[in-house]
C-alpha cells in the first residue's frame, strides 16, 4: 500500500451468533428530516432484535453541490472525540424528544415498516440547529442501545489532521462507529476519492472538496473484528487484502451513495467478490433514488457471508430503462431496513476449508 500503511489492530472478541440491521436512506439536503428517518430504521432494528445498525455513504446530508456540502460537513471528527466524556450522556431538546419517540414508536409496532410514499417528498421542519451529525447518532444510539455504524459523514479537514493535502476548504468522508453508550469507538477517513466521469451519465470529482484519508482501520464489535471502508475503496482488492491480512478483519463493511450506472454495472460483482476473496461478511448499506435534481443512488442495501451467498438485499433500481426519469422520487420504500445473522463460527469454518489466506502468504511470484 502507499500512504495507507498505518492500522489500529483490535483485540479478540466473543463469537456468537448476531443479529444486524442494514439500513436504505434516501438522504436529502434536509438534516432534520434525515435524522428523523434514521431514528426510524434504528427503532426497527431494535424491534427485530439486531445489536447494530449499518448506516450508509452520506446518511445526514447530500449538498446540491460540492460546495454546498463543504458549508454543512461536521465539525473535525477528532475535535468531536476530545469533548467526549466516557459518561456523556447528551442532553434533551425538542428534536431529540422527536428522535427518541420515533425510535420508540418503531421499535414498539407490531406492524411491516411503513416508509413514506416514494412520490411525497416531505420534510421535517425544526428550528433547532444541527450542529453534528455525529452527536445527533451518538443520540440515537444510546436511545436504541445499539452499536452503530455511521457509513460516511462529512466532518471538516483541518492543517493537523490532513497535512498539507487539505485547506479550510477541505473535508473528509468518515466512517464512524458508535457504541451503545453514545461513545465513538473508531473512526476511519475515506481513502479512495471517486474522480469519475462517464459522458453523459456521471460526473462527480470527489477530490475537489475531500481530503483522502491515509489510515487503514479495523476495529472490535459485537458481531466481530470491523474493517471500515467506504464506497469506491471497494475498487481496490490489496486494500482488504491487508486488511484481512494485518487487521484480521472478519467483517467487511462497504457503505455506498453508488450512482445508478455504476450500481446496475457492477455493484452486486464487487461486492460478492470481495467477500469470497477475502472469506469475511461483506455488509453493504446504502443509498437509493433521487436525492436533488441532480444526483441519484442505485440502492441494494446487502449483506454477502464468507462464501458469497447473498443473505439480505433491500432492493433498488434494476436496470437502466428504470432510470429514464419520472417523478417517482425511488424505485423502492425507504427508509428501510433488512436483517440477517452474523455467524463468527462461518468464517473460521470456510477459511479452514479452503487457506487463501495461507496460500497468500506463502506465494513468492516473480517477473
Amino acid at each position: 500500500m502507499d500512504k495507507a500503511t498505518t492500522m489500529s489492530i483490535p483485540t479478540s472478541t466473543t463469537r456468537a451468533i448476531s443479529r444486524i440491521a442494514i439500513a436504505q436512506l434516501r438522504s436529502t439536503r434536509n438534516k432534520h428530516t434525515n435524522l428523523i428517518n434514521i431514528a426510524k430504521t434504528a427503532g426497527w432494528a431494535k424491534r427485530d432484535g439486531a445489536k447494530m445498525l449499518f448506516l450508509p455513504e452520506c446518511l445526514g446530508f447530500i449538498g446540491d453541490s460540492a460546495e454546498h456540502t463543504v458549508l454543512n460537513a461536521d465539525p473535525s471528527i477528532e475535535v468531536q472525540m476530545k469533548n467526549i466524556n466516557d459518561d456523556d450522556v447528551l442532553p434533551m431538546n425538542s428534536f431529540r424528544e422527536a428522535l427518541a419517540a420515533t425510535i420508540e414508536s418503531c421499535s414498539q409496532s407490531d406492524d411491516e415498516q411503513q416508509p413514506d410514499d416514494n412520490n411525497v417528498h416531505d420534510e421535517y421542519n425544526c428550528e433547532i440547529p444541527i450542529e453534528s451529525i455525529v452527536a445527533e447518532l451518538r443520540f440515537i444510539a444510546q436511545q436504541s442501545k445499539l452499536w452503530i455504524s455511521g457509513g460516511g459523514v462529512h466532518t471538516a479537514a483541518t492543517s493537523t489532521t490532513a497535512g498539507d493535502a487539505t485547506s479550510p476548504s477541505k473535508i473528509y468522508n468518515t466512517h464512524v462507529i458508535i457504541d451503545e453508550k453514545g461513545q465513538i469507538t473508531s473512526f476511519y477517513h475515506k481513502i479512495h476519492l471517486f474522480d469519475v466521469s462517464i459522458p453523459g451519465k456521471v460526473n462527480l470529482k470527489e477530490s475537489n472538496t475531500t481530503a483522502p484519508g491515509q489510515t487503514l482501520v479495523v476495529c472490535d464489535s459485537p458481531i466481530g473484528k470491523l474493517a471500515l471502508t467506504i464506497c469506491y475503496d471497494m475498487r481496490f482488492p490489496e486494500m482488504y487484502v491487508e486488511l484481512v491480512q494485518r487487521g484480521g478483519a472478519e467483517v467487511i463493511l462497504m457503505p455506498s451513495a453508488f450512482t445508478v450506472p455504476t450500481g446496475i454495472a457492477h455493484w452486486h460483482a464487487l461486492l460478492r467478490a470481495r467477500a469470497i476473496e477475502s472469506q469475511c461478511y461483506v455488509i453493504a448499506a446504502a443509498q437509493v433514488g433521487r436525492h436533488n435534481e441532480k444526483r441519484k443512488s442505485y440502492g441494494h442495501s446487502l449483506a454477502y457471508d464468507p462464501w458469497g451467498e447473498l443473505l439480505a438485499d433491500a432492493g433498488g433500481y434494476e436496470n437502466d430503462s428504470q432510470d429514464g426519469g419520472g417523478d417517482e422520487l425511488s424505485p423502492v420504500n425507504v427508509p428501510s431496513i433488512v436483517t440477517c445473522d452474523i455467524d463468527l463460527d462461518l468464517v473460521q469454518s470456510v477459511r479452514e476449508r479452503m487457506p487463501i489466506q495461507q496460500h497468500r502468504e506463502s506465494s513468492n511470484f516473480t517477473f
